[in-house]
């Protein structure tokens, strides 16, 4: 028996990520659809980065693109092998209050602990999405091969979920509008005056404003800043940088972060599923700090911000 670390592709942990870290980490697929086709980009076949460049182009005159969450079935599916195998499993998903994903996975994990008759899969609801959900499970495939057993594994994976910090902004706050993410009066008002928010996955498994900018550069300089500002031991951890067909600004990102004196940075493209729903040229950086503390939040956002379920 052996304990297995499953995800979601909120996490960003393409195939092609998880074969250069050496990662055995399985990962249930959200369902993409584009025209009412259905796109798994988890495919090992999948180019992202060519799909990321086609996509992030219709996304911006194409209002036919939506996900479907994992239902318990999928997860049930999923978990199967691995149970009947006697593997203990912990699952990570994205933040149970911006996706129904955890909640899916938590009625497979019911119905699977029942008919065992004891605890043999945990759900860690990571409170964050993209990247921020991915340092959880690849922390957790860490610790494991460290030998750490269930419980431990889960005590200490519930406390470090809120190190995790998940920064991002977006260029366009329409598109967060449209899943109830951001008042839509709000939102067209943002992008008339060029303002741009600066948000984060909250302890609370939502998406909170932390400030705004007059402007993408400046709101990229924030993100930076915020960085520099917040991360612990950097010379011991890996800073992820995910955009949505903006690679030149992620690059200049890291660039200056590496000028400032951090420089273990990967950039990636960003998860298209979740990246959907942020739009094209939505940047985000993500590392571990004390915590996910900031000053008191823009009031900016709608306090119900859960998304759509499709």
């Amino acid at each position: 028996m052996s304990i297995k670390i499953y995800t979601d592709s909120g996490s960003n942990l393409f195939p092609e990520i998880l074969l250069e870290k050496n990662l055995d980490i399985k990962v249930v697929p959200v369902k993409l659809f584009i025209n009412e086709k259905e796109f798994n980009c988890y495919d090992q076949s999948f180019d992202i980065k060519e799909a990321s460049r086609l996509f992030y182009q219709e996304l911006e005159t194409n209002n036919n693109i939506h996900t479907s969450l994992i239902n318990p079935n999928d997860y049930l599916e999923a978990f199967r092998e691995d149970v009947e195998q006697g593997h203990q499993i912990i699952c990570v998903t994205m933040a149970k209050g911006i996706s129904g994903t955890y909640q899916s996975a938590c009625i497979a994990r019911d119905i699977i602990n029942e008919k065992k008759g004891k605890e043999v899969i945990y759900i860690l609801d990571s409170a964050t999405a993209g990247f921020g959900e991915g340092i959880q499970a690849i922390r957790l495939f860490e610790e494991v091969e460290k030998g750490k057993d269930f419980y431990t594994l889960i005590k200490e994976a519930e406390k470090f979920k809120f190190c995790v910090r998940s920064e991002f902004t977006v260029d366009d706050i329409s598109f967060l509008a449209k899943t109830g993410r951001v008042n839509k009066v709000v939102a067209k008002i943002a992008n008339a005056f060029r303002i741009k928010v600066l948000l984060k996955g909250s302890n609370e498994s939502t998406i909170v404003s932390t400030s705004k900018a007059n402007g993408r550069k400046m709101a990229i300089k924030k993100l930076i800043d915020q960085c520099v500002n917040y991360i612990v031991k950097p010379n011991e951890q890996t800073v992820y940088i995910t955009h949505c067909h903006c690679y030149e600004d992620a690059l200049a990102m890291k660039n200056s972060l590496n000028e400032k004196g951090i420089n273990n940075i990967e950039i990636y493209d960003y998860d298209l599923v979740t990246g959907s729903h942020l739009g094209p040229r939505a940047i985000a950086i993500f590392y571990v700090g004390k915590d996910r503390e900031f000053k008191k939040p823009f009031a900016f956002l709608n306090k119900n911000n859960k998304e759509k379920k499709n």
